[in-house]
């Protein structure tokens, strides 16, 4: 591992981290839009049937608790390295709320901070020369990370429900957060999180760990017993590479498995994360990790000004964001994905939900091949011919419709590479010329606060076009209502 004392959290053993430097419509009306030209077969298949009332994204009844959770409940431990906060800190300000949220940053040593920055105080780790590190590969900054949740829970805070761990290249939804953690008790002992990616990842490690970078969260019992034994717990575990696997073998000690949350995101994948968002599953994002090894994730902006984007959508809408929905027009062989605040899909041809919600691998593994095997999720492989390809339209603008039961209102431009627009132009003439759609707008319904419990796709229905702009609209499924081509 390149770096000294990196908060990248169990890096691959296979291949060792590098370091990558970073370079509004109306209110909807259920009436048919015709088009204004052509004979395109965008009909309004569904009226728009608006959810009741608004959800308050900042508050949730906590089940067990004797009331509801707030985020003040959530005290977060960000591992960090003081060589690479002055560019890592601008990944926390994405997300950070001081108002509403407790937390502290961990680092190596003293760092110069600025009054007033919108960031988590910054705290000095305990020493831990004294501790036996003897792999041949990692480095014992290791064992200085493992310890995070212990040493933020020796802080003595009053009213603290969870520990929620993540690095400082970490983006966190805290509203989806305290959505999902308030299915759980916190006075049980629980150690909440997801795996790796990559598939050699997980058989390295462990296919029952949390990975830190991704981020998890450990219940106020849970934390209160590892600081009573994780020091010990630790000497017998010389031998291990990183933070997650020495937490791993002790919290195992203490006999908790890991409870999974798949919105938890490692990211153990270099390249373009298109796929991942695209098809994100059906469970509310929660967190995504090495954010400085993934391409832009909108054309034309930089790698941070993308995620400045992305993030607004995810506190515009976080209930919704990222969730994908399916539907199509029969009559021009089209199928349309829609990644809820991020983008919107036009395929040339009828892919079927089963093979359109699997992940297509614009990205490689942590090892550098993106072979199925690799990963351990499903994927497909992104389609070589350029009349297979996708119309890709990025979310440009989302705002939430105040005046009509709380809908979002996405706008979403289409982006073409130059080099392929004529060949993509010639390919969808007889099915969707370019010059017949330039935007699409999507409508969606507030989902329902409970729906993770009982998850269900939205179903998303074609409204119609006009000038050149074509609206989409998701929400519920209706009873009998199928997502199929």
């Amino acid at each position: 591992m390149p770096e000294t004392d990196s908060s990248s959290s169990s890096p691959s053993v296979f291949f060792p981290l590098q370091a990558f430097s970073s370079s509004s419509s109306s209110s909807f009306s259920s009436s048919s839009s015709s088009s204004a030209e052509g004979s395109l077969s965008f009909q309004p298949t569904a009226a728009a049937i608006p959810a009741e009332g608004g959800v308050h994204l900042r508050t949730w009844s906590s089940n067990g608790n004797g009331g509801e959770l707030l985020l003040r409940n959530i005290v977060f431990g960000i591992a960090g390295a003081s060589q690479l906060w002055e560019k890592r800190r601008e990944f926390i300000k994405l997300w950070w709320r001081p108002e509403e949220m407790r937390g502290f940053v961990w680092l190596e040593e003293h760092v110069k901070m600025e009054a007033g920055e919108n960031l988590p105080t910054v705290l000095v780790s305990g020493d831990t020369d004294s501790f036996r590190y003897t792999h041949p590969l990692g480095h014992p900054s290791g064992i200085r990370i493992s310890r995070v949740v212990c040493e933020t829970f020796r802080l003595n805070l009053p009213d603290v429900h969870w520990f929620v761990m993540g690095d400082d290249d970490t983006l966190f939804s805290t509203d989806n957060l305290l959505r999902v953690l308030s299915k759980y008790d916190s006075r049980e002992m629980y150690y909440i999180g997801s795996s790796s990616e990559s598939h050699k990842q997980n058989v390295h490690f462990s296919h029952s760990m949390a990975y830190g970078g991704g981020g998890f969260a450990i219940s106020y019992p849970l934390a209160e017993a590892l600081s009573e034994m994780q020091d010990d717990c630790l000497e017998r575990y010389p031998d291990l590479f990183g933070s997650d696997d020495r937490l791993h073998a002790c919290i195992t000690e203490l006999g908790v498995p890991l409870t999974r949350e798949h919105g938890f995101h490692q990211f153990d994948i270099f390249g373009n994360a298109h796929g991942l968002l695209a098809s994100h599953p059906l469970t509310p994002f929660l967190s995504m990790h090495h954010l400085e090894l993934i391409e832009p994730v909108f054309p034309g902006l930089t790698a941070l000004e993308g995620l400045k984007h992305l993030t607004k959508a995810m506190r515009n809408d976080p209930a919704n964001f990222l969730q994908q929905s399916i539907c199509y027009d029969q009559k021009l062989g089209l199928s349309f994905s829609i990644s809820l605040g991020y983008v919107v899909q036009v395929f040339p041809e009828i892919i079927l939900p089963r093979l359109l919600t699997t992940v297509e691998t614009s990205f490689t593994a942590w090892n550098h091949h993106n072979h199925a095997l690799e990963f351990s999720f499903d994927t497909r492989p992104v389609p070589t011919s350029v009349c297979k390809q996708p119309f890709l339209f990025y979310m440009e603008e989302m705002h939430i419709d105040e005046s009509n039961n709380r809908q979002t209102v996405g706008t979403y431009k289409r982006y073409v590479k130059v080099d392929e627009a004529k060949k993509q132009a010639y390919c969808w003439f007889h099915r969707l010329p370019p010059r017949k759609l330039k935007q699409i707008t999507v409508i969606s319904d507030s989902l329902d606060m409970h729906w993770y419990m009982v998850p269900r796709r939205q179903c998303a229905n074609l409204m119609g076009m006009k000038d050149q702009v074509l609206t989409i609209y998701v929400g519920a499924c209706k009873p009998g209502e199928l997502i199929s081509g």
